[in-house]
């Protein structure tokens, strides 16, 4: 199950650099990608610019607290998952943490087993209702609700084939497809015409070269894969 979540993102706030150092490196054994921010503010800026997975707040933050920061989210994000971190256990914080959709409200110290318990339960809601951003790279981001892509928060336009193509690749990711797998899910409207090879290594070449942190590799004899 934990598995799930080498394919997801995570942002992680905090201020302590102690703290922060020794959860980051245990987040990095489990989640594809780390985004860590020091205070409130640059944790915001962070989500707007990568829409990671999941968000791991401190609640006490310079800047803007972890609270304020779920809330920005939240008004716009209703899918990521939140956990929220405090030593502190405050009635008023607890209260207004329950109305922003947590996976889990930590305590500190965490104990290892319960870090654990929450990492296997952030899979499985994953699993059940996954994010709508895809984080194809550290700059770029694909909006599966809006069949948008954008790298570094800027829009990037695709052509309709250069669209299904890398619809195709995404719905594949870390699975080889076939020429032929690309044939028909790329020129659907196509089917009666024969496609040349060289026609899908056009339309995968254009697509690197507007997606240049993407990995998209080759398969010796069969095809390609988004890595």
């Amino acid at each position: 199950m934990l598995s799930i979540l080498q394919n997801h993102s995570i942002l992680y706030v905090e201020d302590e650099p102690e703290i922060q150092a020794n959860i980051t490196e245990y987040l990095e054994s489990y989640f594809d990608t780390v985004f860590v921010a020091s205070d409130g503010k640059e944790g915001l800026i962070l989500y707007e610019k990568y829409h990671p997975d999941v968000l791991l707040l401190d609640i006490n933050l310079p800047f803007l607290s972890g609270l304020e920061l779920a809330q920005n989210v939240r008004q716009k994000d209703q899918v990521v998952k939140i956990v929220m971190l405090t030593a502190h256990t405050e009635k008023e914080k607890l209260l207004a943490a329950t109305e922003l959709k947590l996976t889990k409200y930590l305590i500190k110290p965490i104990a290892p087993k319960l870090f654990k318990e929450t990492m296997k339960l952030l899979a499985e809601e994953l699993k059940l209702n996954p994010s709508r951003f895809v984080n194809l790279s550290a700059t770029c981001v694909w909006n599966k609700e809006q069949e948008v892509l954008r790298i570094n928060d800027i829009h990037v336009t695709l052509t309709e084939k250069e669209l299904r193509l890398l619809k195709y690749l995404i719905q594949n990711k870390g699975t080889s497809v076939s020429y032929e797998d690309i044939m028909i899910s790329v020129w659907e409207d196509a089917f009666d015409k024969e496609i040349s090879k060289d026609s899908i290594k056009n339309q995968i070449s254009h697509l690197r070269k507007k997606l240049p942190d993407v990995c998209i590799d080759a398969v010796y004899g069969k095809g390609y894969v988004l890595k």
